[in-house]
This record gives C-alpha cells, structure tokens and sequence, in this order.
C-alpha cells in the first residue's frame, strides 16, 4: 500500500515558494467499492498578496470522496507548505488546490473551503467543487451532510 510513497517516513526538504502538484503523492483507498468521506484541515494555511507582498492567513477545509485513490497527508503538508511565500489571491489559491487534487485522485467528489483571515476588515471565503463524472452531486452532498452530523 505504501509502494511508490517517497514523502513519508523520509528527511523533510521544506520549499516555502512556487507550489507544484509533483509534491503531492497518492495511495490507494484501503475501502474501494465504499463510499466514505476524507475530511483534511489545514488551520495554518499562508500565502502572500500577489499585488502588496503582505502576508494571507487561513484555514483550508478540504472534503472529498474518494474513488481508487488517497492523497497522502504528508505530500499534502508539503505542497501546501510551499504557498508560504507565493503570490496568490485566495480565490486563485483554493482553486488551483482543488485543480491539483482532482486532477492527482480523480475523486467522485472534491470540496475545497478557505476561511482567510480578515484583512482591511473583510474576510475572503472562497469555496470550490469538483464532482467526477460518475457521481451525481445531490448524493455527494448527501454524504457530505451525514458525515458533518456525527464529525
């Protein structure tokens, strides 16, 4: 299961710029034929303004379903790590990150959420989906819900 894994359990390089989805690396989901919920926050989210060069701080929230894959959690830190000192929007940030999932896991459904902090006393929260072709997004939804019902 963990064959082709080269992140975890290794010595940890951190890049704090110029985020490339190469970082993020997969497994596959130890439940297929299952549908199942993965919830992954990331209360520590940073990037910059692209126009000022001040710094953003946020949560990022990120639900999906999987299909055949998993992202492993430590790539993950790593990637997300790596807009630390990136010039983004969040809007520009949550959906590039949602981009660079779906298109590692190909997932029946991804959700990515940013909760920024307030900057000049307004607070961005930027929310994207992506839903695989074979899943209907009322039932994805519905998943969603019953999971947020007992999480």
């Amino acid at each position: 299961m963990t064959d082709g894994l080269t992140q975890l359990g290794s010595s940890t390089s951190y890049r704090y710029e110029d985020p490339n989805p190469a970082m993020l690396e997969a497994f596959p989901n130890p439940s297929p034929g299952t549908d199942f919920v993965i919830r992954l926050l990331a209360n520590e989210f940073t990037s910059l303004c692209p126009i000022t060069g001040q710094p953003d701080y946020g949560s990022l929230v990120i639900d999906y379903i999987p299909d055949e894959l998993c992202v492993e959690s430590k790539s993950l830190k790593l990637y997300l790590v790596s807009y630390r000192n990136h010039g983004s929007f969040h809007e520009s940030c949550v959906n590039t990150i949602a981009d660079d999932l779906f298109a590692l896991l190909s997932p029946k459904f991804l959700r990515v959420f940013g909760d920024f902090n307030p900057r000049g006393g307004i607070a961005i929260k930027p929310m994207v989906e992506r839903i695989g072709p074979t899943t209907k997004r009322s039932d994805a939804l519905e998943l969603i819900a019953s999971y947020l019902q007992v999480a």
